[in-house]
């Protein structure tokens, strides 16, 4: 049985969301700073729940200069929650006593410019980490705009779930899934044809991003990613406060689409340094909103 949080939420009363709103909600989930050292990590498991949103209401997320990335001609955009854990192994060239981590991180697929060029990329609203050394540095020193959270995980029987108690009440959040529910065929009600459709859209990247408000200023990181060999994940329950509060506050009119899972995966995160943005694009008023500090 497929048990998922708030697949639509109904859209209330328009409202105008101002700069000043998003950048309210951006430094409530966290800081955004240059990362002066790679990172190579080790991922045992991941699971990415993922939901398509029309364009103009996730445009009223990021900042001006990076755009949403459209999901072929659809109108459609996607935002998507992380559940992992992995060992990171490196600082840079010089190996580190093994640190494993629990995260789950909340994300949206976007292009970003950079120096005449347009990149592919994730950008992350909020990340919590159960290692006290990797949220601290990746709180301080990255775009993942990282919080040290409680976590406690489950990875045997066929199991894998996690569960995040964050300090933040709109963060945090639970998953569980069945491990013999992953498959090749997508499941019905997906807008991705196969596995491949979907492995192009949400991972096949060149990177991740990140904007500093009070800088205004963008990041970009290359990341050295593996071959593919993902699957959807079809039995699974969950629930996330990041998500269900951003899809009420700004009326997100947002979709579940599917759920994806890989295992064993080796990256290199590369560093990353502020940068202004090549011109700068006034946004759109759009709908949605109160006050992200309620």
């Amino acid at each position: 049985m497929i048990v998922s949080s708030s697949p639509r939420i109904a859209k209330g009363k328009d409202e105008i969301v101002t700069t000043s709103d998003v950048q309210a909600l951006h430094s409530r989930l966290g800081k955004v700073g240059n990362q002066p050292v790679s990172v190579s990590s080790f991922t045992n498991k991941r699971m990415t729940i993922n939901y398509r949103a029309p364009l103009e209401r996730l445009r009223q997320l990021v900042p001006a200069p990076i755009e949403i990335d459209e999901i072929r001609d659809t109108g459609m955009g996607m935002i998507s929650m992380c559940v992992c854990d992995f060992w990171v192994t490196k600082f840079g060239p010089l190996p580190i006593p093994t640190t494993h981590a629990n995260e789950m991180l909340c994300r949206i697929s976007v292009r970003v410019p950079k120096k005449g060029a347009t990149y592919r990329a994730y950008y992350t609203l909020r990340s919590d980490s159960s290692s006290r050394l990797l949220g601290f540095l990746g709180g301080h020193f990255s775009h993942f705009r990282k919080a040290i959270s409680q976590f406690t995980m489950r990875d045997q029987d066929g199991v894998y779930e996690l569960t995040c108690k964050a300090r933040d009440p709109i963060s945090g959040g639970h998953f569980r899934a069945e491990l013999d529910s992953i498959t090749k065929e997508p499941p019905p009600g997906s807008t991705f044809a196969s596995i491949q459709e979907a492995t192009d859209f949400v991972f096949q990247l060149d990177g991740s991003c990140g904007y500093s408000y009070p800088a205004r200023k963008l990041s970009f990181q290359h990341i050295e990613y593996p071959t593919w060999d993902l699957y959807f994940c079809t039995a699974y329950q969950y629930q996330f406060a990041l998500l269900d509060y951003l899809f009420e506050r700004y009326k997100l009119d947002a979709e579940f689409d599917c759920t994806l899972f890989m295992q064993n995966v080796p990256q290199v995160w590369g560093t990353s340094w502020l940068y202004a943005p090549d011109t700068p694009q006034p946004r759109l008023t759009m709908t949605s909103s109160p006050e992200a500090g309620d």
